[in-house]
């Protein structure tokens, strides 16, 4: 994988869109092979191929021929018998500057990734080491099981993918983020270029609905859990950021009953075993992490109705058992148990009702974009959302929708939306994968609990030693640093090096003072942070109010434009005839406008609908510019 992957996603960056089609965003590169090469013939096959070879991103044709379409209409190419020909001076893309900037950004993660390795003493990593675990963690920002829209990255197929380095950059993004601001943001830059790429990966995305009116998504237990923020604040705050944008765009948000129910059952599950030894789970760590006390976790379950009362999720009856809409609910559990390992017996029969709730729903629908599915379960857990998929293949109400998305996949198409709408939704993204996977794995755990548990019957460690690395939080994020998250990688030795850096943390002298000095470092940070937050959330605001000011007045202008068509239809059918000359002419300008706009429609494919788009778009545009004068925003720099 060269760096040149890298550099396209940053360079792909969401810059300046005040209301405008994502799409261009890869006319640049498109222009440059046409500099570049001259190939001959132009064929969205060689592009594509070129793209890829050129710039390391993997775009479908299909999306390749939409925008040479559009490069067409500009004069510039002229095609004939499928075939593009360059028919006047190319002009220059500009991707030149970009690219420098591009380079930069990217050169400074991967010095700073591999310094990151040398200072925390895990294995050194090389340029193009370094170039692939940043792909890697990328890849995981995908949207996987919605044949219609978007399924993996625009990331080349990365051979020999390892887990190890996604949780080594899942590190480093946690210590740029609390030391690094710079950097960080340098990240944040290529998480974007990435989440836009993922809409060039379906052009059609592009021509769906901007809303999600009619539709209802239905969180799942664990979606519940991150929202009531007993998993830590970073998903807390991604899932009320995804609620939020969702219902912007004119989505319910809503849970199953039974959903609710299991809720219940988790939360008391966690709080019987909290002070246990043997408690496991995300809840209970994050308990012992943050301080959180049984009683603080039954108070929780005492008050979760209003929580999600206060957040707008709606608790809807799950609906009954009808025959003609029931899914094989024994082929479907082994299609779970190929893909999700549970824990919980009774998470699998939550699941495999939640997804028959959703067949009822959907009542023999065959939905074709996520606009138009009616209901859709969301989940954070991948593997359930993929085995749904597969399930779902076998039949129309999911073949080209899956009744199950996740989480992430939701939020990337919304945010594509509207990304100034929620501009912090990215960086809080990031924040709630990389923070998950610091916590070691359910196998991972067992098998480092079993060998402390050894070590104390041999008299390696002292009981106070295996008390401090069973319940420290802190050990648990070592163990991951020092294994990366592999079972294999865990010994002895490794359990004594985690000992002693939980130790010196603890205990060194040097631990008071470090601690201030990031409590000081931690309050300049959350200052900086709440600044940021409150222009977001201005920006926010003056966002949703000006598109509700454009979608206003394009649909005047649109009203107006259909009277006057349907006025060119009546007078001009009815051949009206009258000596009044004011009467006349109005006569011939409608009919003459009826004229025009239908030889536009023959010629262009002009609509009233395409009018419709565009002026909203000019209006949006319009509207963006004079708050942006007035307030002295920057809607575009995100």
């Amino acid at each position: 994988m060269s760096q040149a992957t890298l550099n396209s996603l940053a360079m792909l960056k969401v810059s300046i869109d005040q209301g405008g089609d994502y799409l261009e965003y890869l006319r640049p590169f498109i222009l440059q092979v046409l500099v570049d090469h001259l190939p001959a013939p132009i064929t969205d096959d060689v592009i594509t191929n070129h793209l890829k070879t050129d710039y390391g991103l993997a775009i479908p044709q299909r999306t390749v021929q939409v925008l040479l379409k559009r490069i067409s209409r500009s004069g510039i190419l002229k095609k004939a018998e499928g075939i593009y020909q360059i028919t006047k001076q190319l002009p220059d893309p500009g991707i030149a500057t970009g690219k420098a900037e591009a380079e930069r950004h990217i050169l400074a993660i991967i010095s700073g990734l591999r310094n990151f390795c040398t200072s925390r003493e895990v294995p050194a990593l090389g340029e193009d080491e370094a170039v692939n675990a940043l792909c890697e963690f990328l890849s995981e920002f995908s949207i996987p099981c919605l044949r219609a829209y978007l399924r993996g990255t625009a990331i080349p197929d990365l051979q020999g993918k390892q887990h190890a380095r996604i949780v080594l950059v899942s590190h480093y993004v946690v210590y740029l983020q609390k030391n690094d601001p710079e950097r960080f943001e340098s990240l944040m830059i290529l998480l974007q270029g990435h989440m836009l790429a993922n809409g060039l990966l379906c052009p059609d995305l592009q021509n769906a609905p901007k809303s999600y009116k009619g539709v209802t998504f239905y969180l799942d237990t664990p979606l519940l859990v991150q929202h009531l923020g007993l998993e830590g604040e970073a998903k807390k705050y991604a899932t009320e950021e995804l609620i939020e944008l969702v219902s912007n765009l004119g989505a319910t948000v809503a849970t199953f009953s039974h959903s609710r129910e299991e809720l219940d059952r988790v939360i008391n599950g966690a709080a019987n075993h909290i002070d246990s030894p043997d408690g496991r789970g995300a809840i209970i760590f994050e308990a012992r992490k943050s301080g959180t006390t049984r009683s603080d976790l039954l108070l929780v379950a005492g008050q979760v109705d209003e929580a999600l009362a206060s957040a707008g999720i709606a608790v809807e009856t799950t609906p009954a058992y009808e025959r003609a809409f029931q899914i094989d609910e024994r082929a479907f559990e082994n299609v779970l148990d190929d893909e999700v390992s549970y824990y919980n017996k009774f998470a699998k029969t939550y699941d495999v009702n939640s997804i028959r709730s959703i067949y009822v729903l959907r009542r023999g629908q065959s939905p074709y974009t996520v606009e138009k599915c009616r209901a859709v379960l969301v989940t954070s857990n991948s593997a359930f959302s993929r085995a749904a998929f597969e399930y779902g293949k076998q039949h129309t109400e999911s073949r080209e929708v899956s009744s199950v998305i996740t989480d992430f996949g939701l939020a990337n198409m919304a945010w594509l939306k509207a990304p100034m709408g929620a501009p912090s939704l990215p960086k809080i993204e990031l924040l709630a994968y990389a923070y998950a996977a610091l916590r070691p794995s359910m196998a991972l755990l067992n098998k480092y609990l079993g060998e402390i548990d050894r070590l104390e019957r041999q008299g390696t460690i002292t009981p106070r030693d295996h008390q401090l690395l069973r319940s420290s939080t802190l050990a648990q994020e070592e163990l991951t640093l020092l294994t990366l998250g592999e079972e294999t990688s865990l010994t002895e030795q490794t359990i004594s090096e985690t000992l002693s850096r939980v130790t010196e943390e603890i205990k060194g002298e040097e631990a008071a003072k470090f601690q201030r000095e990031r409590i000081s470092h931690q309050k300049t940070q959350e200052r900086l942070e709440a600044a940021r937050t409150e222009k977001e959330a201005l920006q926010k605001r003056l966002f949703w109010k000006c598109r509700k000011k454009a979608q206003y007045c394009a649909l005047s202008i649109s009203t107006f434009v259909a009277l006057i068509l349907v006025s060119g239809v009546v007078f001009g059918g009815l051949r009206v005839r009258t000596t009044n000359q004011i009467l006349w002419w109005f006569v011939l300008f409608f009919t003459i406008i009826l004229a025009l706009m239908t030889l536009a429609n023959l010629i262009w494919g002009v609509t009233v609908l395409f009018c419709h788009r565009a002026v909203e778009s000019r209006c949006l545009t319009h509207f963006l510019k004079q708050e942006s004068k007035a307030t002295g925003l920057e809607f575009g720099g995100m």
